[in-house]
């Protein structure tokens, strides 16, 4: 684990507040960390795992319930949540319920359908009207979720 230097904060905390205005971050943090695992990166703020870095850019970890909350929620059935949990993508005949509104490539929520926790992050290939819409398809592509690599390093 390394420590973030004062400049490596303040350009997270700008990438990250550019990319999602709607989540205030913290109050008065005072160390920031970071830790590469495989191609991404875990930045724990104060000790707990809130940011991670992927292929598609800065996101919330499922850890950072603040900012998970606020995010449009896509709910799956029981039968979705094992493929989900392992990585698998959204396909709209698992899908239950699609709570707020998001546009092609809006970061959702993927919650299970029996307890309503957030099981994954996923990018948007459609907008909310048009997966409410449609029957069949792929409609969600993970990029973070219970049990990946980074997922697992929450702890370290």
């Amino acid at each position: 684990m390394r420590r973030l230097k004062d400049r490596e904060v303040k350009a997270l905390l700008r990438d990250f507040t550019s990319a999602y205005p709607n989540i205030a971050l913290f109050e008065s943090p005072k160390c920031f960390d970071e830790i590469a695992v495989g191609e991404g990166v875990v930045y724990f703020v104060d000790g707990a795992p809130l940011i991670v870095r992927t292929k598609v850019g800065l996101l919330p970890s499922l850890k950072f319930t603040k900012a998970v909350d606020l995010l449009p929620r896509v709910v799956v059935d029981m039968g979705a949540v094992v493929h989900v949990v392992n990585g698998a993508d959204v396909m709209r005949p698992g899908i239950r319920n699609v709570r707020g509104d998001f546009g092609k490539g809006g970061l959702v929520v993927i919650a299970d359908e029996k307890y309503g926790k957030p099981i994954a992050l996923g990018v948007a290939e459609v907008d909310s009207t048009e997966m409410r819409r449609v029957t069949k398809g792929k409609v969600i592509r993970s990029v973070h979720y219970v049990g990946d690599e980074l997922w697992k390093n929450f702890g370290k």
